[in-house]
């Protein structure tokens, strides 16, 4: 099958849902133009490499952060690779002990360094797994580094820049709360200094994945909670203020697993959240979009989904003010799964969908926009090319 008739039938066999009934597709009147791949390429050594996220300098240069076993000196270890503006590895370093560690997020700070933000279980002195953050220059040269969390596990999964010069990270606490697993929010300081920290949940597994800045001031955090709403999981979203003060809750779902792995700040204060759903006359995994305003009252909910797995791990927004949708589909493509990339416009309809890998395992875990451009920047992980059993992939896209 054709990249160009696959690319066809993801948009027309797409399901859509409205906030509060379903809807027929809409076809677009106005033409528009598909990103197109200006590269794809894999990076690693002979064992497993990861990239989960990525950021693009102003030299056209770009930075990605995950894990490898392939290189540094444990088990696994955090593994961030410069590369130039043609994708072509630069310099690479590691951070991390003896035992695992690695990075979920990475984010580029006030005053031009960077964090990268994840776990480790090599510095702790419980034998337990503490969220880890390694700051470094624009040469991956490392400023500090430093552990955060209790006597069990907890973890960081995504992470946003202050204007302070430090991160906003949210992620998963088993050492703090009420629940086996709460969700964990911490502000830090360009030094690493906490300056809060807070246990998010109920009685049962609370997690969250992704953080935003209100662009009304304050903050929003998506993830997935077991102790609220009616199914297993369900659609998390919380909005604090500057001081982490609770401004309004939302919890959303069917009676099957739902989660939001990702979320992105609109211009009109509001946000937008994606992940999966397995409810919703869902019969697998469908991708899950939904968007909300500054108050939390939904604009439109949608569901894309086909014939076996979708799900979305990453939403950035587009020069437009739409949005571009990054994750991974079981339905279409060349392997087991692939890479799978959506555009939607600011009312959630779709305006472009493609997959891109080979004939093995790849999945999509983040997709950022390159500067105030229409260029993408997205990386994940190969088993259809490079050296290794998993090596990073990455790929940048231009209108």
């Amino acid at each position: 099958m054709s990249r160009v008739l696959i690319s066809l039938l993801l948009i027309s066999g797409t399901l859509l849902y409205g906030a509060d009934a379903v809807q027929k597709k809409k076809i677009e009147k106005k033409p528009h133009i598909e990103l197109k791949s200006v590269f794809q390429k894999a990076y690693g050594g002979t064992k497993e490499d990861i990239a989960k996220d990525s950021i693009a300098l102003d030299d056209g240069s770009f930075i990605i952060a995950g894990s490898s076993k392939s290189f540094g000196h444990g088990r696994r270890d955090m593994m961030v690779t410069k590369f130039d503006k043609n994708g072509n590895p630069i310099i690479r370093a590691t951070y991390g002990g003896k035992q695992d560690d690695y990075a979920n997020a990475l984010i580029r700070c006030s005053d031009g360094n960077f964090m990268a933000i994840g776990m480790s279980a090599s510095f702790s002195k419980d034998s337990d797994k503490d969220l880890y953050v390694v700051k470094f220059d624009k040469n991956l040269k490392r400023i500090w580094q430093k552990t955060y969390g209790g006597k069990r596990d907890d973890e960081g999964f995504g992470a946003v820049a202050t204007p302070n010069g430090g991160a906003l990270i949210a992620g998963s606490t088993e050492s703090y709360g009420r629940g086996y697993k709460d969700g964990y929010v911490l502000f830090i300081d360009k030094k690493g200094k906490s300056l809060f920290e807070k246990a998010i949940g109920g009685k049962d597994d609370d997690i969250l994945k992704g953080v935003a800045l209100s662009s009304k001031g304050g903050f929003f955090v998506a993830g997935k909670t077991r102790s609220y709403g009616s199914g297993g999981f369900d659609f998390y979203l919380a909005k604090f203020d500057s001081k982490g003060k609770y401004l309004y809750k939302k919890v959303l779902g069917g009676e099957d697993e739902d989660e939001f792995r990702a979320i992105t700040p609109t211009e009109d204060g509001g946000c937008a959240c994606a992940g999966s759903t397995e409810s919703f006359e869902s019969k697998h995994s469908d991708i899950d979009i939904m968007r909300f305003d500054s108050k939390g009252d939904m604009i439109w909910h949608k569901i894309y989904g086909f014939k076996s797995k979708e799900w979305a791990n990453s939403i950035t927004t587009t020069k437009e003010g739409g949005f571009v949708v990054a994750g991974t589909t079981k339905s279409f493509g060349f392997g087991e799964y692939d890479f799978y990339l959506l555009e939607l416009n600011s009312k959630g309809s779709s305006l472009w969908a493609n997959v891109y890998g080979g004939d093995l395992r790849d999945e999509a875990y983040s997709v950022k926009r390159v500067g105030k451009s229409d260029d993408f920047l997205v990386v994940g992980k190969t088993k259809s090319y490079g050296k290794g059993d998993f090596d990073f992939m990455y790929m940048k896209l231009h209108r």
